[in-house]
Order: structure tokens, then C-alpha cells, then sequence
């Protein structure tokens, strides 16, 4: 049954019970003060912070709701939904009937973590009626899934007042100053003077969060237990009767409902202008399990197809539960954790499992939540402001499958794993990164500014007269390139004001250098000089013959010739053959001669100067750094 507080004037109270469900959308705090639905002006004596709020919501159960709520107490609540039990405060024609089904739509209306109502008749005879309420119930008034709220609700509805008058109301849950506004006809026909309809859901918006700033923070028990009430229960909804639990205000503990004010009378108990009762009723159920929520159920594969999950689950934080996993191809494992956080990482074979399922084996009943398994994204998101670029990275943890990765308004990444955006339209704070395995990662955005700075790439040894391509695309943060020769042979570069530009090395056996300048979008200079070297690699040099003609008249040898013939891989460079080393201070200069274009050379001289004796070598040098050592002379008489 419920408390008489919703029985009284049965077609008013319906009546008022829709306006609200209809208002149920909206947050009905407002900073200054609390909200009447009949534009009545109010205020909080009681200021909101100074009354206990609700500690916890439990994990979310079979209908969608949370398990249980904990009170500023530490006691916790759970939804009383048996609608055949009378504890738990259902009217005849208020409840679902048959197997409760979220998925089919049957459910209750409306359900209580606790549903309190004290009521009495004013000297007046009119009737005052409060009710404080922890409420589920439907967004839209249609059972469906994803439509469930739970809201704190305070709630008056006081008959034959002064208009205009402001009375004081003090309750379980606080102070409120209201003033009565006229009222409408009731049922009857009959007009009283002034009433009072006020109504404060909160917590309708907030998520199940929300119900947490509301001022049902503690819940309300009778004060004594000894009157057959069955256990587990906080009271008995068809027994009027005395609590505990209420705002204590620095000397008592307000379990009554009390009304002050002009013209309302006295019943003897608070004083002139004053009538209240201390008599509730009241339902509520103390929770007998705890739950179990998952938080997150991850997948990796490698390569080889080698795969474990991790399991992260939630209970209650007031005991060391039993919590074990388990799903196809995984051994049921039981997951470590206290202070009411579990965690499982448990290998499993062959394809990843459909689902896993978890289980608080210490609840009894036993409670269970299923989860698809889905990879793990990782990644980072930052945005340059000095190269106007959003740069995105992610990675799956599926290594197997590697799974399509999306960056939600951005488009795909790229198999690199890097999504380069230059000058996007829009940078928001986060992105999300989505997986065709069904992963999803929500990734802040870093705002950097990395300076511009320049990165003219590796020294080079090069071939002489080739090509050289220079690199700074190593450079960051980078709008526009500048190369400057600094030292060596001068050269002319192909463009330099690109990252690559090119020029043809000289052929000659002196480095060149070139100092890079970059300056990102904000016209910002590197700070840094980036210098390159280019040396030269000496040529290579080959020798086909070396002949040395004797006249066969040992007096003569001014007729004596050396004939030196060979190639070098860089044409147009100078050939100096000497007789001996040169480390040698001994060494003869024999001869010079050009290299052609396409690197052969000859080096002719005749007389006696060239006389070269049996075991002597000559040296073969290059203007271009190439030499040979040792090179034997073939001898010939004539």
C-alpha cells in the first residue's frame, strides 16, 4: 500500500502526479532558492550544502538502474519492486504485473529506493500532506531502455492558507520558507483561502549522478524495531510511525513534519501558529548485494594470434568480493582487486569470445553482467600552432586484424598509424577514435607550439660532378626553407628556398657547406643554424699499362720513354705520376696530364730523366684525391 500521503483526495493527488511526471525534464534548482509548481516563491532556509547528500550509486542492475544508493550514513537502499510485497508500497492498479521486463516494457511506473509521506489535518481542516522520495522512474513515461532517471524528490501540498502569507515548513530534509498562492477548486467544488503546491525533483538530468545533489541524502528509518518489523526493512508503508535520520539543525534531529505561520493554528505540540506530526510512513529496502559493473572489456592479438582480455570491473567498496570472469575459450578466472575494483587479464584461444561474462559469486543472489569484448585503442592528438597542424595517432590492439581506424570527423588513419591535417577547419578539445572492432577512445587534444626549426639532414660524401639533392624535410614546424653556401667552391643551388633543392658537386677535392634557415607560419625565424657538409669522395683511379722503352744502347738514354696509361670515374681531372712514394723525400715528379671527359688518361715523357730502374714503382695521384701506390713499370728493350 502506499502512504497515505499519495491516498488522500485521490482525483487531486492524480492530477498533481501528472503535472510533475510531465515536468520531470527539467532541473528544478535554482541557485537562490527551490521551485513550487504553481509559481509559489520559495526559499531555502537550509542552505542546500548544508544538507547530507547521498554518498554512492551502486553498479547498474538487471532494469537499468543502480543496484542500491548509499546515504550519508553508509546505508544503502535497493529498488523495492516486488509488487506483491506490502512492504514495498505499491497501490492496486501502480504496478507492473507478471515478470518484469524492461526489454517487453513491463515494468513499473515509478519505483522507490524510499518512499516517505507524513500527512495531517490543519485546525482549519484542510489538509497538509508531505512527501520525500528517492524515485526511478521513466523520462518519457515509456518503459525503454536508455530512459531511465532517478531523482530526489520534496514534496508539500498544504490546504486553507492565508494568500500571500509565507509560512515556514521544517522537515527531515531541511528548512523552506513558502508563500501560499490562491488556490484552485478542489474536487468538491469548494475554494480554500490559500495553498501551497510545491514540488523539487532533482537529479532528473545529472544521470543516475544527479540524484546525488538532491536533498534525500540520508534515509530515513523508524527509530525503534520492535514491532514486528521483518528484516531487512527500513519501515512498514502501512504503519504510521516515528524515524530517525532527519537534518539535525545543532539540537535536534528534524523527524517531523512541521508548519508555521499566519492563521494555521496550534495543536498543542511546537507552539502558537504551529501544528505538526512526527508520525511517517514509510518504505524503504536495505540492499542485500552489492552488484557488479563492467567498466571495460578489452581484447589483444598479436600476429601470431595469440589473444588475452582485460577485464576491469566495479562493486562495492565496503567488503572483499568473490568476482570471477569468464567466456568462450577462456578458463573462468577470478579477478584481484579490493576496495571494490577488480581487474582480470585471462589469455583465451582461438577467435575472440562473443561476450565475457562477469560474476559476484558473493552476492546471493549471484550477480552477473555480460560485455562484448572490443580492442583497445591507443593514441595521441595534438595541435601545432606554429604549423597549423592537427596530428593524430592511434593504434589497435588488435595486431592480428588490424581493424580500420576512424578519427571521428577527420576521416581515416592511415596504415602508418599518423593522420596529418594541415590547417583544419576546426580543432576540438578531444577526438574520438573509433575501430571496426568495435574500440573507442576519446583522446584530448594537446595544443603545442613547437618552434620552427631548421634541420639541413646528414653530411654527405659524394661522387665529384654527380648531382647532390640536399634534405631538410627534417626540419619542424617549418612554412618556408632558405639554403645559403657558407664555405667551399661556389656552387648554384637548384631552388633554395625548397626542403630538396640540388646542385652538381664540382669536380675538384674541397667540401662544401650550407647553412639552412626554416621560419614556421607565425613568421618566427629558426633560432637555430643547421649546417651541412658535402665532401668530395676521392676519384677512383685505375692504370692499364705503364711501359718503360729502353734504348738497348745502355749509354744512350736520352731516347728512353714511359708511357703511363690509365682511367679515373671523374673525367677532367689532372694525373701526376711519380717515380717512388711519396712519403719519400726522393720522390720525381715524371709527369702531368689532363684526364678526358670520360676519365682516361695518358701520361708520355722521354729522356734521360725518366730512368727507371729494375724494382722501382711509381705513385699515381689525382687532382681529385685519388691515388695509387706501388705501381710496377714493365720494361722494354728497343
Amino acid at each position: 500500500m502506499l502512504p497515505r500521503s499519495k491516498r488522500r483526495k485521490r482525483k487531486k493527488l492524480s492530477t498533481l502526479r501528472s503535472v510533475i511526471l510531465l515536468a520531470i525534464t527539467a532541473v528544478l534548482v535554482i541557485s537562490s532558492g527551490i521551485w513550487g509548481d504553481n509559481g509559489a516563491k520559495a526559499e531555502y532556509l537550509v542552505s542546500m550544502d548544508k544538507i547530507p547528500k547521498l554518498q554512492k550509486s551502486g553498479p547498474i542492475g538487471e532494469y537499468g538502474y543502480p543496484v542500491w544508493y548509499k546515504d550519508s550514513n553508509g546505508k544503502r537502499f535497493e529498488l523495492c519492486l516486488d509488487a506483491t510485497d506490502p512492504l514495498c508500497g505499491f497501490a492496486a492498479g501502480e504496478f507492473a504485473v507478471g515478470e518484469l521486463s524492461v526489454k517487453n516494457g513491463n515494468f513499473h511506473g515509478e519505483a522507490f529506493y524510499q518512499l516517505a509521506g507524513a500527512e495531517f489535518t490543519l485546525p482549519s481542516g484542510g489538509d497538509a500532506v508531505a512527501t520525500f522520495a528517492l524515485e526511478a522512474a521513466w523520462a518519457n513515461e515509456i518503459v525503454q531502455d536508455g530512459d531511465q532517471i532517478v531523482f530526489g524528490r520534496v514534496r508539500f501540498r498544504i490546504d486553507d492558507l492565508q494568500i500571500g502569507k509565507a509560512y515556514t515548513i521544517s522537515h527531515p530534509y531541511g528548512v523552506d520558507k513558502i508563500i501560499a498562492t490562491p488556490a484552485d477548486p478542489d474536487e468538491t467544488g469548494v475554494n480554500d483561502p490559500g495553498e501551497i503546491r510545491f514540488v523539487e525533483d532533482i537529479g532528473i538530468n545529472g544521470g543516475f549522478e544527479g540524484a546525488k545533489k538532491s536533498r534525500i541524502g540520508t534515509f530515513l528509518e523508524w527509530d525503534v524495531r520492535d514491532r514486528g518489523l521483518p528484516e531487512g526493512y527500513a519501515g512498514d508503508p502501512g504503519i504510521d510511525h516515528k524515524i530517525i535520520n532527519g537534518y539535525f539543525n545543532g539540537t535536534e534531529e528534524q523527524n517531523y513534519f512541521r508548519i508555521q505561520g499566519p492563521g494555521i493554528g496550534s495543536d498543542g505540540t511546537c507552539g502558537p501558529d504551529c501544528v505538526q506530526t512526527d508520525l511517517f510512513s514509510l518504505m524503504g529496502k536495505y540492499a542485500t548485494t552489492a552488484g557488479v559493473d563492467v567498466m571495460r572489456a578489452t581484447y589483444s592479438q598479436d600476429t601470431a594470434g595469440s589473444g588475452t582480455i582485460d577485464v576491469f570491473a566495479s562493486t562495492e567498496e565496503d567488503a572483499q568480493y568473490s568476482i570471477d570472469v569468464t567466456g568462450d575459450g577462456m578458463s573462468a578466472t577470478t579477478m584481484r582487486g579490493k576496495d571494490g575494483q577488480y581487474f582480470g587479464h585471462v589469455p583465451f584461444t582461438g577467435a575472440v569470445p562473443a561476450t565475457v561474462t562477469v560474476t559476484n559469486k558473493s552476492d546471493n543472489p549471484q550477480s552477473t553482467k555480460e560485455l562484448k569484448p572490443v580492442d583497445h585503442i591507443t593514441g595521441t592528438a595534438k595541435y601545432d600552432t606554429n604549423s597549423d597542424s592537427l596530428i593524430i595517432t592511434a593504434a589497435s590492439s588488435d595486431k592480428l586484424s588490424q581493424p580500420t581506424l576512424t578519427a571521428k570527423g577527420f576521416g581515416d588513419i592511415p596504415s602508418s598509424g599518423t593522420l596529418v591535417l594541415n590547417k583544419p577547419e576546426r580543432i576540438p578539445p578531444t577526438i574520438t577514435i573509433t575501430s571496426a572492432k568495435g574500440g573507442s577512445e576519446s583522446l584530448p587534444v594537446d595544443v603545442t607550439t613547437v618552434p620552427a626549426s631548421a634541420n639541413a639532414g646528414a653530411n654527405q660524401t659524394v661522387k665529384q660532378g654527380t648531382v647532390v639533392t640536399l634534405d631538410g624535410s627534417a626540419s619542424t614546424s617549418a612554412a618556408t626553407f632558405n639554403w645559403e653556401q657558407v664555405s667551399g667552391p661556389a656552387v648554384t643551388l637548384s631552388d633554395p628556398a625548397t626542403a630538396n633543392p640540388t646542385f652538381t658537386f664540382p669536380v675538384q677535392f674541397i667540401p662544401v657547406s650550407f647553412k639552412l634557415t626554416v621560419t614556421g607560419l607565425n613568421g618566427q625565424s629558426s633560432t637555430n643554424e643547421s649546417i651541412v657538409n658535402i665532401t668530395p669522395a676521392p676519384d677512383v683511379l685505375t692504370v692499364q699499362s705503364a711501359i718503360y722503352s729502353k734504348n738497348n744502347t745502355e749509354a744512350n738514354t736520352t731516347d728512353d720513354i714511359l708511357t703511363v696509361t690509365g682511367n679515373s670515374d671523374v673525367g677532367g681531372v689532372t694525373i701526376s705520376v711519380y717515380k717512388g712514394n711519396l712519403t719519400n723525400p726522393k720522390a720525381v715528379l715524371i709527369g702531368k696530364a689532363p684526364a678526358s671527359s670520360n676519365g682516361s688518361w695518358t701520361v708520355r715523357k722521354t729522356g734521360s730523366s725518366i730512368v727507371v730502374s729494375p724494382g722501382e714503382t711509381l705513385t699515381i695521384e689525382s687532382s681529385s684525391g685519388g691515388k695509387l701506390n706501388n705501381v710496377s713499370v714493365v720494361t722494354r728493350l728497343r
